[in-house]
């Protein structure tokens, strides 16, 4: 009967051991599935919270440190993607710089293929016009000063060409060196991103 008692004393502590045992720790498991799913940016500040917590309690517990440690990490991923990114989404989103990434980008990419001999050169200083109605036409629609300035710029410099191009002059490699930087800086301000 002694036995039985010490068995009936005995189910109390380990029924209440198996029970903290199997609670874990919640905390952990819901940073990992914020950090999954952080790319929302919704779930980034709650991530961080929940995988400081659990990190609390894994020491206690002793369970769930590393998908604390999971979910923080994931958390500061998606917080340094979106910290990286949105700069360059808001400037692409500029009504200058998509008529810019559209046909002006198009009738300028014409004009390079033009020089470097890839397409009909006869055709060289309609394609130049052309190229320079539309980035002026994109500069105008910009709404943001870097933008339209350095839109204005690369038109400049196409303008330059033109001119060189109806003298009948040779157009100077400085002038082509001129084009690429400055297509380079209306790139920037408009946030294309050159992986």
């Amino acid at each position: 009967m002694s036995s039985s008692t010490e068995q009936a004393e005995s189910w109390p502590a380990v029924d209440g051991a198996l029970r903290e045992h199997r609670r874990g720790n919640g905390f952990a498991t819901a940073a990992l599935v914020l950090g999954l799913t952080g790319v929302t940016l919704v779930t980034v500040v709650p991530g961080l919270v929940f995988g400081i917590v659990g990190l609390r309690r894994a020491a206690s517990r002793g369970a769930g440190r590393m998908r604390s440690w999971l979910g923080i990490g994931l958390c500061l991923f998606w917080a340094a993607a979106a910290s990286y990114l949105l700069p360059h989404l808001i400037l692409a989103a500029d009504p200058g710089c998509a008529a810019y990434k559209g046909s002006a980008l198009t009738a300028y990419n014409r004009v390079i293929s033009d020089f470097s001999g890839s397409h009909v050169t006869s055709h060289l200083a309609g394609d130049v016009s052309r190229a320079i109605s539309e980035l002026e036409a994109a500069a105008d629609r910009s709404r943001d000063p870097a933008t339209a300035r350095a839109l204005s710029v690369l038109t400049r410099d196409l303008r330059r060409v033109r001119a060189e191009l109806r003298t009948g002059a040779v157009v100077p490699g400085t002038a082509m060196q001129a084009l690429n930087r400055d297509a380079a800086h209306t790139d920037a301000a408009c946030g294309t991103l050159h992986v």
